[in-house]
């Protein structure tokens, strides 16, 4: 059986609100289609799902979408492994699903999905291990300019990629401008790295990921992906300015210069404010706390594969690969 899991407040859903109704006719008699309006309705369905584990949970939505879901999924599963996961893009950001070259369609995907079920086809998944940030569970950390960033990206007037690629090409334009202090405002405080201090105490930004993509084609975690059982981490402590020459280095992947930033691959990451609060963003939602952060791993999570991993035989047998 396969639940899916719409979030009603995605950009997705409030363009098209028919979309739940469009997927229950989709999956038709092999699951059914949820569309919690508040966490409350989501824990209570994470605990449904428990009791009767699907073959996969598919999350329509954005990246917060998809991190509320997992977070939820753990605090009802526990130390229990989670049903796979397939990532049906719907929102605003589709970071998680971009580092892992999910382009699909929603309704295409989902179909495959059911399809896959009825017949007892098994499909190929991808292992990622998921964050720790406290009590929630995502894919992608960010303090200092990622939360500054979304909180600008997230302003009354608007937002979505156009906003954000207007952010970026007015920045030398307003550079001693209000905007330019408020994004650019340096975290100030201690990180721990694997129970290491690193010796800068001011950063423009803080990271960590088990996902390389921070959005727009930048891969700023860029050691993401070295070792499946730890998470990438990056810390920006250089002058603004001397991040330029790495921008082209952040696209293709290669990371910002080691004089520039202290990149690493971790197990634990805490961090403590100076002044005793942190803004942070998990997977494009943004909190702010007053206590000091740790941030580990959390419990792996498989993300089916897209339509196209399937390699189709001349006979019409489907051949997939091992997890």
């Amino acid at each position: 059986m396969i639940a899916v899991i719409v979030n009603p407040r995605s950009r997705a859903n409030r363009r098209n609100p028919r979309i739940a109704a469009e997927f229950q006719a989709i999956v038709g008699d092999r699951g059914h289609v949820l569309a919690p309006k508040t966490i409350e309705e989501l824990d209570a369905m994470a605990a449904e799902i428990r009791k009767s584990p699907p073959t996969v949970v598919a999350v329509h939505g954005g990246d917060g979408t998809l991190h509320k879901t997992v977070t939820a999924l753990g605090r009802a599963f526990g130390t229990d492994p989670l049903p796979p996961i397939a990532i049906l893009c719907g929102g605003t950001m589709n970071v998680v699903a971009t580092s892992l070259r999910i382009r699909e369609r929603a309704s295409v995907f989902l179909t495959a999905i059911v399809e896959a079920d009825r017949s007892g086809q098994p499909l190929e998944t991808i292992r990622r291990r998921c964050l720790r940030i406290g009590a929630e569970l995502g894919f992608l950390f960010g303090s200092g300019l990622p939360a500054n960033f979304l909180a600008e990206y997230y302003a009354p007037s608007g937002y979505g990629p156009g906003r954000a690629l207007l952010l970026l090409a007015f920045f030398s334009a307003l550079w001693h401008g209000p905007f330019i202090q408020r994004l650019f405002k340096r975290f100030e405080g201690s990180v721990r790295v694997d129970g290491a201090l690193l010796e800068q105490t001011a950063f423009v930004g803080l990271m960590a990921g088990t996902v390389r993509e921070v959005g727009l084609g930048f891969k700023l975690v860029h050691r993401a992906d070295d070792d499946p059982e730890r998470f990438g981490v990056l810390a920006m402590h250089s002058a603004v300015l001397s991040l330029a020459f790495d921008v082209r280095a952040v696209q293709t992947g290669r990371g910002i210069a080691p004089s520039r930033a202290f990149s690493a691959v971790a197990s634990q990451m805490d961090i403590q404010s100076k002044n005793g609060s942190i803004a942070y963003t998990i997977d494009g939602d943004l909190y702010r706390t007053t206590e000091p952060l740790a941030i580990s791993l959390g419990p792996h999570i498989d993300f089916l594969k897209p339509l196209s991993a399937l390699i189709v035989r001349p006979g019409g047998d489907t051949m997939v690969g091992q997890r």
